[in-house]
């Protein structure tokens, strides 16, 4: 990341007031760069940095990908300050009102709330108890639709990295020297070229096949998974609102409940919507896509050893270790 902390000083200082005496980078999250930042009051805010370049599943260039992203900040504000949802963290305005901000041409920063509480580790939820509750705002959120239908961006079912993915699959002989793991990144997914091809096919088959069973929307978080829940208090809350956007309910029930004994059933009577297994394969796809693809996009292009890197370096092989279950899925 060639971001200057100074600047990122600079533009927290002259658009919310905080004057940093102390910066802590925070290595979580895949998508984003965090901060922990105390401020000359011993005031503490949990500051994050979007790369405009790194969200290609919301539009391809800068500008659209700026506009979108500050729609769903927005989303969630309404969500919290409007229809009342007391579990949504939404960012913190600056002075002028807005929730988001430029560093420059590529990086926009936004600020929250700190939590201090306890937070969750990254994968399927193994604590059933915390899945209902999960759930219970999953439902409070897709009730809360009418507040915001007419701001929320719309969401296009695709994943990041697509055209990295697409670049390699098409010539996955051609080294890549673009830093420390670039080739040993394309050294291991070589061998599994064939199968990758497959798998995007078949995404894209089932993108076209779901389309009407996609129709009705309803306001999704995206990604509701265990890592985006903070636990303050006894309170459970809700983090990481950039990826909310109007889509079938499948979008969030992916996630957390997919048969009828983890919560589907729950679901569908709370909401009276019925739930389509081959939208909910969608999106579990998506979101295995994403996380192969993003990490190609990673290891193609420039990179350093870093924290973050050594994370998406360890765990390329397991994901790849699953192609063959997913390819299973597919038929």
């Amino acid at each position: 990341m060639d971001l200057v902390p100074a600047r990122l000083s600079e533009v927290l200082a002259e658009g919310w007031g905080v004057r940093a005496a102390l910066m802590e980078y925070v290595p979580e999250g895949g998508g984003s760069h965090h901060w922990k930042v105390v401020d000359q009051r011993k005031q503490t805010h949990f500051v994050t940095v979007d790369d405009l370049d790194n969200k290609d599943w919301m539009a391809n260039t800068r500008e659209p990908v700026f506009h979108g992203l500050g729609r769903a900040l927005r989303t969630a504000a309404t969500l919290r300050d409007e229809a009342g949802l007391e579990f949504v963290v939404a960012p913190v305005p600056a002075h002028d009102g807005d929730l988001l901000h430029r560093v420059d041409g590529r990086y926009t920063v936004s600020v929250y709330p700190f939590l201090a509480g306890r937070s969750y580790p990254f994968g399927p939820y193994t604590d059933a108890r915390l899945r209902d509750r999960a759930l219970d705002m999953v439902i409070a959120l897709h009730q809360a639709t009418p507040a915001v239908r007419g701001g929320a961006p719309p969401h296009t079912p695709r994943f990041a990295g697509r055209r990295d993915l697409d670049a390699f699959l098409a010539d996955p002989g051609r080294p890549w020297n673009a830093g420390p793991y670039s080739e040993p990144a394309r050294q291991s997914l070589v061998s599994h070229t064939a199968d990758l091809v497959q798998l995007v096919a078949g995404f894209d088959r089932l993108v076209e096949s779901t389309a009407p069973a996609r129709e009705h929307l309803v306001i999704t978080h995206g990604e509701p998974h265990p890592a985006n829940l903070m636990s303050v208090e006894g309170r459970l809350f809700l983090i990481d609102w950039d990826t909310a956007a109007l889509a079938p309910p499948e979008r969030d029930l992916s996630l957390i409940a997919t048969t009828p004994s983890d919560g589907l059933d729950r679901y569908q009577q709370a909401s009276g919507l019925e739930v389509d297994p081959h939208v909910i394969t969608l999106y579990r796809l998506r979101w295995y896509l994403d996380d192969v693809a993003s990490a190609v996009r990673l290891f193609r292009n420039g990179h350093h050893d870093t924290v973050d890197t050594r994370r998406w370096w360890d765990g390329l092989a397991p994901r790849l270790e699953q192609l063959p279950r997913w390819l299973g899925v597919l038929g």
